[in-house]
């Protein structure tokens, strides 16, 4: 997965870019790295937000750019960044088409679908698996519907 100086797009191995839902977690883990590594966090989370573009060049056209971490990229690095993140994203799905991604929106707007798609699943997971646990544990403690069970009552 090499970014080097040159804005390359990480790749996944292939048994590490998303599928679905069941390898979602490996997935992210290896893609927020990606992105933190490069410090573009900001542009998967949206806090950076997209600079205005201007009718004409402000800018000397030797202008310089502004550090890779610039909370206030310019116009066309905001973009190219932004970019970068979403080709980041996208290029490690193994079917983008599939699970409903539009890679022409921002980076952050594509990852909070697949957060939501994802993390709400995991929310009902752990939804089931709390109710299951608190059957378990009403079972095994005697009560039953209010009162005791009828293998705990007493032989006549």
């Amino acid at each position: 997965m090499l970014f080097g100086n040159s804005p390359n797009i990480p790749r996944l191995p292939e048994e590490k870019q998303l599928a679905g839902e069941e390898n979602w977690r490996p997935y992210k883990r290896e893609i927020l790295f990606a992105v933190q590594s490069r410090g573009l966090t900001r542009y998967i989370n949206g806090t950076i937000p997209k600079p205005n573009s201007y009718p004409g060049p402000i800018y000397p056209t030797t202008q310089v750019t502004t550090p890779w971490f610039s909370p206030t990229p310019f116009p066309k690095e905001w973009e190219a960044h932004d970019r970068l993140v979403a080709g980041t994203i996208v290029s490690n799905i193994t079917d983008p088409v599939r699970l409903g991604i539009d890679k022409t929106k921002r980076a952050s707007e594509i990852w909070m679908t697949l957060v939501k798609r994802f993390e709400k699943r995991d929310e009902q997971r752990i939804h089931l698996a709390d109710m299951s646990l608190c059957q378990k544990e009403v079972r095994s403690s005697g009560v039953h519907d209010g009162g005791p069970r009828k293998e705990d009552a007493e032989p006549d």
